[in-house]
């Protein structure tokens, strides 16, 4: 007997920028549209693609109800024929939030690959950067316009607050007209250690991300929220 693999229509394109709540909008994306119909699709700087995590040559798009993942919009759209019905969503949050976040999350990965104490290592100490070096440097900097590149926000069918996630999760159920909400609408949080930095610190990352500053804002705008 042959099997045919289950084919789906394309209907979601979820571009998630890293620190924005992607694995716990990966999860409920799963729980909607269904385990096998949700691809993590990813795109590097240097164009290399991944499928759940393997490398990708196909010139055509996966077969799935929903692809999400890390990618430029420029970049996928310029690599790829994409459905002109497709539903485009992505997620934005306090670019110094998100900058923080990403360091501290960073810092940790670093620590439990390195396993330092138990291999004997002094590595970590030696190569760290201290936050603000981590924010100065230009690749760190207005990430989020960077992913958006090619697309403005008006285009987007639905555009999320990571700070209003539950709220903006039941938004979304309506826009791409979930039958029912997922059972649980909660987001796995990272603890941004913001209390304890520097005013000044503070200030020079969101001069570092002018950009990202000006597009969270007009976000909170179009979604009717305040800063």
């Amino acid at each position: 007997m042959i099997f045919f693999k289950k084919k789906y229509k394309l209907e979601v394109l979820s571009l998630h920028i890293p620190k924005t709540a992607g694995t716990s909008f990966r999860n409920i994306l799963k729980e909607v549209y269904g385990e096998n119909a949700v691809v993590r699709f990813d795109i590097n700087n240097k164009g290399v693609v991944r499928l759940n995590q393997e490398f990708y040559t196909n010139k055509k798009l996966p077969q799935a109800k929903v692809i999400h993942g890390h990618f430029t919009y420029k970049d996928i759209n310029t690599q790829f024929d994409l459905p002109e019905d497709i539903q485009k969503i992505t997620w934005l949050r306090n670019p110094v939030e998100r900058v923080i976040s990403n360091y501290f999350y960073l810092e940790s990965r670093l620590k439990t690959l390195l396993n330092e104490e138990q291999n004997n290592l002094n590595i970590l100490s030696k190569m760290q950067r201290s936050l603000i070096e981590y924010a100065r440097d230009d690749v760190n900097r207005n990430r989020q316009s960077k992913f958006l590149s090619g697309i403005t926000l008006e285009e987007f069918d639905f555009v999320g607050i990571q700070e209003d996630f539950e709220n903006d999760l039941i938004e979304i159920s309506k826009t791409l007209k979930w039958e029912k909400l997922p059972n649980n609408l909660h987001q796995n949080k990272t603890t941004v250690k913001k209390n304890h930095l520097d005013i000044e610190i503070i200030k020079e990352i969101e001069w570092l991300n002018q950009n990202d500053m000006e597009l969270y804002k007009n976000a909170l705008h179009l979604r009717g929220k305040s800063l």
